[in-house]
């Protein structure tokens, strides 16, 4: 008896000692998890590791950054609770990193809201450039509408604000492949946002126009929003514009020979160009003459960049809204094709129709006065599908306006990658262009389909490398200096002087954002893509690499999961999975809790 309760009370005191030292152990931890953080990211993809590029940002960060996101209420769904969570978990990785300076908040900014007071909030909020989403929740009995935010207002120090959309959709649906992808591109979107805040010495480019480029409300939206990361000017440029030669009057008091005051304003002019890093050439209508020309080439031999957004055939659909057919020429532009073909890229003559395309709204036929949509082949829609190059992978749809074609040309250390592609149900239309209304007719003919088989078509194309002087001679006597070639130097050639431009009212002034098709009311990433191209030429710290991040998406098989079970089965797909989540665990700890018990009694009783 005497020993049996000797035994009880060293068990006793033994489990006591063991309870003091699981506390103190328990608080050490907690004191040194609190003075060192360390995370470890078990995950295949590493998808809750930062890249280096934006942990070197989030340590920059030298004042207060505030993120409010707005993705947050009871109404959310399964899938955009997975964007906030992931949301969540990287904006915790930038405010570890930065010390702290970086900090956010979850906003339910309809909660104990009436409608009228939902559509003033989200009125204020699309003005700033916030995107709303109608998340449509179907179920097995009812479906559920909630409008959702998913995007934050960033602020940082006094006077930068900024506006970050978290969520890419695929045909303006948020599906769960699309959720993946917009996860995926979390830390691009947040990291780009936090460069936007810090960035000092941004690189200067120039929209030049003087050759019937688009007016400046045209390139608004593309303009304001390159403007947040570099410095971007409208320059006038054309050697036989009276106000663009105002500048160099001061060169007559140098000579009174014409040709020498001629070959100074070039000169002057190249020296001009150059202070900029790059240059945009979107949408000329008048021919470039051939010191222009020599000019670019010489802009682009000395390292700068170049944007060429440009129509090979001159359509217009405004001239479709006056007469249901029109004839299309191209554009007589010698000197720009032939510096592009130099290049490596020939400008075909050429004017896409694609099967995968937009839609225009016309007349009904069968209710006269009502408008309704019909497929428009010469408004191509360019996917991405398959293309892990970081200017456009996981980029939603892009809209293309009476494209051309582009045919890269074999080029000794030049690498090309097409950027545009169409789909392979094309046909191709050479100049001049006719165009009748009553092809949408014709759409509904199998043999007409049918004959949409020129494969897939080139519209867009980035070009690497080396590039050699248009203008360099055997002889080597020219009226200029030539520098023949560049060993390092890139740019981007597309065959749409419409893929950048957004539509202006003209009799309000109201502009829309760029790729925004104000007649079926779709947005297309057209901004997105553009955003990426200049990015990617332009951005030294890497940052577009960011978009190469793939995140696995492991899913159950919705159609498997909803379908009843079969005969023979004893449950539903549905239910067999509720029990492995729910029950199993359960299990698993009762288990573990019996056999502790059985061993420590049969320690301590032997």
């Amino acid at each position: 008896m005497v020993k049996k309760t000797q035994h009880t009370r060293a068990f006793r005191r033994q489990s006591l000692i063991e309870l003091v030292l699981l506390v103190v152990v328990i608080v050490i931890i907690n004191i040194l998890a609190a003075q060192y953080y360390k995370k470890i990211d078990l995950t295949e993809e590493k998808r809750f590791t930062l890249s280096e590029t934006s942990r070197q940002l989030a340590k920059k960060v030298d004042d207060r950054m505030y993120f409010k996101v707005y993705l947050e209420g009871d109404n959310l769904s399964s899938k955009f609770k997975r964007l906030r969570t992931a949301t969540v978990d990287i904006l915790r990785e930038f405010r570890d990193l930065s010390g702290n300076k970086i900090d956010f908040e979850f906003e339910d900014v309809f909660k104990d809201k009436t409608d009228k007071e939902k559509a003033e909030i989200i009125k204020q909020l699309e003005q700033k450039g916030v995107m709303s989403y109608n998340d449509m929740e179907i179920g097995a009995e009812q479906q559920k509408r909630n409008l959702i935010l998913p995007a934050a207002e960033v602020s940082y120090g006094t006077n930068k604000e900024y506006v970050v959309n978290l969520l890419n959709t695929e045909l303006g649906r948020a599906e769960e492949t699309a959720i993946n992808k917009s996860i995926e591109g979390l830390e691009y979107e947040i990291a780009n946002t936090i460069r936007k805040c810090l960035n000092k010495s941004p690189k200067k480019i120039a929209f030049l126009y003087g050759h019937g480029e688009p007016d400046a409300a045209s390139t608004n939206d593309l303009l304001a929003s390159l403007s947040e990361n570099y410095t971007v000017d409208r320059v006038l440029f054309n050697l036989g514009d009276t106000n663009y030669l105002r500048q160099f009057v001061d060169l007559t008091l140098q000579t009174r020979n014409y040709d020498t005051l001629g070959k100074m304003i070039v000169l002057k002019s190249l020296e001009k160009l150059r202070e900029y890093d790059g240059l945009v050439i979107i949408k000329p209508t008048e021919a470039l003459q051939k010191d222009e020309a020599y000019i670019l080439d010489q802009f682009i031999m000395h390292g700068g960049k170049t944007v060429w957004m440009i129509d090979p055939i001159m359509a217009e659909h405004d001239s479709l809204r006056k007469n249901t057919k029109a004839f299309f020429p191209d554009y007589n532009n010698e000197n720009l094709r032939t510096l592009l073909f130099n290049y490596g890229v020939r400008l075909n003559s050429s004017l896409l129709m694609d099967l995968v395309c937009n839609n225009i709204r016309l007349n009904d036929p069968q209710r006269p006065g009502q408008l309704i949509p019909f497929p428009w082949v010469y408004y191509p829609l360019y996917g991405f599908k398959g293309n892990d190059h970081p200017i456009v992978k996981n980029l939603e749809v892009v809209w293309g306006r009476y494209s051309g074609t582009l045919k890269p040309m074999a080029r000794k250390n030049l690498q090309v990658t097409n950027l545009l592609l169409s789909s392979d149900r094309t046909k191709l239309h050479d100049a001049p262009a006719f165009v009748d209304l009553a092809i949408i007719n014709a759409l509904n003919d199998r043999k007409y389909l049918q004959s949409f088989k020129s494969g897939t078509q080139v519209a867009g194309v980035l070009l690497e490398g080396e590039f050699k002087s248009n203008f360099k001679r055997p002889d080597k006597i020219y009226e200029f200096p030539v520098k023949e070639s560049i060993q390092k130097n890139s740019m981007i050639v597309l065959a749409d002087g419409d893929i950048g431009l957004n539509f202006v009212k003209r009799t309000t002034g109201e502009i829309y954002p760029l790729g925004f098709d104000r007649e079926t009311g779709r947005q297309f990433a057209n901004k997105k893509f553009l955003m990426n191209c200049f990015d990617y030429l332009f951005d030294e710290s890497g940052l577009i690499e960011i978009r190469t991040k793939e995140i696995s998406l492991r899913l159950l098989d919705r159609a498997k999961i909803e379908a009843p079970a079969q005969e023979g089965e004893m449950m539903r797909e549905k239910t067999y999975w509720q029990l492995i989540n729910t029950v199993v665990p359960v299990l698993a700890v009762i288990l573990f809790g019996i056999l502790n018990t059985l061993y420590r009694r049969w320690k301590y009783t032997r």
